[in-house]
């Protein structure tokens, strides 16, 4: 089964309203259904800003219509006897059991945050292509809650850091799905024809210490064959030449 991490960016309360009904009716986790609109809000959190809760909702319906990519959120005002990571992890297996998206959790007063992903997916040739890697998830993450003023309202907050999450979202897919720029194509040549290059250059280098080593193998050479006939016990043929010694004594005057 895949590990789930999320983050929280503030305290858990202690007060407030019991588990959800799914998580306590038998002992046996029965979790909702995702929502319909991208966002869970069974007690009225947006009752008093009905356009914030159509804004949110616009903007996840057409990240999912655009790069098949899902987030759900969901607004509680307090928790009891769980927290919004643990909630938020619970809800991201039973909503989104391939991996392909997000769910955040936000309980509004005590400010609890919880984002549930999968950490160490499996990996499967049916995943959708839309799938964020890990790393690119945590760090898009990070850069959301970072980009986002914690000390806003709970509802300007909230609208704010989905906002934020969704815009790095998509400027993951944009550079996905943009093409390889020209001068990147021409240093990419170039880099590869000067690594071939380099390569030369050492085998080059190398067969000249080679060669000029002692411990190269020492060269033999050999007389050619000579096809004369054998003389005078010479297979190769010889030459003879006659000295004289002495002679008469020379006269005396």
């Amino acid at each position: 089964m895949a590990i789930l991490i999320c983050w929280v960016a503030w305290v858990t309360p202690g007060q407030g309203q019991s588990l959800p009904e799914w998580l306590t009716k038998n002992g046996t986790p029965k979790p909702p259904k995702p929502p319909d609109f991208g966002i869970s809000d069974e007690d009225g959190f947006f009752i008093h800003d009905a356009g914030a809760f159509k804004r949110i909702s616009d903007r996840l319906r057409k990240l999912e219509a655009e790069h098949g990519y899902k987030i759900y959120l969901m607004v509680k005002p307090v928790l009891i006897g769980t927290s919004a990571t643990e909630l938020a992890a619970q809800l991201r297996q039973a909503w989104l059991p391939d991996g392909n998206g997000l769910v955040v959790v936000y309980e509004a007063d005590g400010r609890s945050l919880g984002i549930g992903r999968t950490l160490d997916l499996p990996h499967d040739p049916k995943s959708p292509d839309a799938l964020i890697p890990t790393h690119e998830t945590a760090a898009l993450i990070n850069r959301a809650i970072d980009a986002v003023d914690a000390k806003l309202a709970p509802d300007a907050y909230i609208e704010d850091l989905t906002e934020k999450l969704i815009e790095e979202c998509n400027s993951y897919f944009k550079l996905l799905e943009a093409p390889i720029p020209t001068g990147r194509w021409i240093r990419m040549g170039l880099l590869l024809v000067g690594a071939m290059t380099l390569l030369g250059l050492i085998t080059l280098v190398g067969g000249w210490l080679l060669r000029h080593s002692p411990m190269a193998e020492v060269q033999s050479f050999r007389f050619p064959v000579v096809d004369r006939p054998e003389r005078l016990g010479a297979p190769c043929g010889a030459s003879v030449t006659a000295r004289r010694f002495g002679g008469p004594p020379a006269k005396r005057a």
